[in-house]
């Protein structure tokens, strides 16, 4: 059975929402065991669910407050395109915000294949007591 693009929608804004949680519980049934992170850091040597469950609990350590928002989606077949907004503020108290340009590939209702881009980034000292 072939997922609609509706449900395709729906599995990655899961997918976006594990990063702002860093609950790992739905991962396996989110991504393939042959997922392909076309992005994938060079250092990293783990494929699959478990690389992108890695690339959460790195992201959600070195900034433990992140919050990720989906500003666009776009759905196109098996294809789902997002701009991202990723909030967060470094330990050392700069506040960052980036934006990201991410595509899905679905297969059989799970991301078989990831592509993204950074779109900008800033960063700037934190002003006390601005939230």
């Amino acid at each position: 059975m072939t997922n609609t693009g509706n449900e395709n929608k729906v599995s990655t804004q899961k997918i976006v929402a594990i990063f702002n949680t860093g609950n790992l519980s739905e991962v396996n049934s989110l991504f393939t065991s042959d997922y392909v992170d076309h992005q994938r850091p060079t250092w990293l040597d783990i494929t699959g669910p478990e690389e992108f469950k890695h690339i959460v609990l790195g992201a959600r350590q070195s900034l433990p407050n992140l919050h990720v928002t989906i500003e666009d989606i776009i759905v196109e077949g098996d294809t789902v395109a997002t701009r991202l907004r990723w909030h967060s503020t470094h330990p050392g108290g700069k506040k960052i915000e980036r934006e990201t340009i991410d595509i899905l590939r679905f297969a059989h209702g799970k991301a078989i294949e990831h592509w993204g881009a950074e779109a900008w980034m800033r960063a700037e000292h934190a002003v006390p007591g601005d939230t």
